[in-house]
């Protein structure tokens, strides 16, 4: 991820929605939005992703309609009736009272797609085995198309809720980053390595910082009264 808050995502890309019709990005961002980008055809984590998304949307206390959720595949070899199939199983889980168009599941050609994936700065990767590999995350817009805040981790309710509260204000804000997970892709050896990486690296800032309280800890006072002159 290459975050760009206070940038604008371009509204006049065309996708097409789960019953195969042709829409404008400002159709749907009129309102503040949380964009999701995903696969459908995914085999791990995008399918947390999307439940995750139907958690926050129904435990939100914004009211139902103020905002709009959006599911984007990034895959262009992907098609209308693979969103359907996927929207009829996360969109279930929020009610029958929950609005048909306050959830949409969009595909696209590639030009498009690139256009909207660079605008937020979504990076992704695809794998010989047709699985990629990329950021989980959720991009939060205000109506006008400005990328206000990213939501990572498991997109808890109260960050949800948070980042549409300032999105209806427009202001950029802070991310929340309680931590930048991975969908990773289906082949376990390569799933292994970044999983390693991450960890090895994870270790590196632990034993850092250990050394520097141990060094604090350690100070004499003569030190402290040196610092404080």
């Amino acid at each position: 991820m290459e975050e760009k808050i206070g940038g604008f995502v371009p509204l006049d890309l065309a996708f097409t929605n789960d019953r195969g019709e042709k829409i404008l990005l400002r159709q749907l961002v009129d309102r503040p939005t949380l964009l999701v980008p995903v696969y459908y055809n995914c085999p791990t984590g995008c399918i947390m992703e999307l439940a995750n998304t139907a958690d926050a949307i129904r435990r939100s206390k914004h009211k139902v309609g103020s905002f709009r959720a959006i599911s984007l595949s990034f895959d262009a070899t992907e098609t209308a009736s693979m969103a359907a199939a996927v929207r009829s199983n996360f969109t279930q889980m929020l009610g029958k009272d929950f609005p048909n168009d306050a959830w949409a599941f969009l595909t696209g050609d590639q030009r498009a797609i690139e256009q909207l994936t660079t605008s937020i700065g979504f990076s992704y990767q695809k794998k010989e085995d047709g699985t990629f590999a990329h950021p989980s995350t959720m991009v939060v817009l205000a109506q006008d198309g400005r990328i206000i805040k990213y939501v990572y981790g498991t997109f808890l309710s109260g960050d949800v809720d948070l980042a549409l509260a300032e999105a209806a204000k427009g202001e950029p804000a802070s991310s929340i980053r309680r931590f930048l997970d991975f969908c990773l892709p289906a082949n376990p050896i390569q799933a292994r390595q970044v999983l390693d990486a991450l960890k090895w690296g994870s270790l590196v800032l632990l034993v850092a910082g250990g050394i520097g309280l141990v060094f604090l800890l350690r100070r004499k006072p003569s030190d402290q009264s040196r610092f404080d002159q």
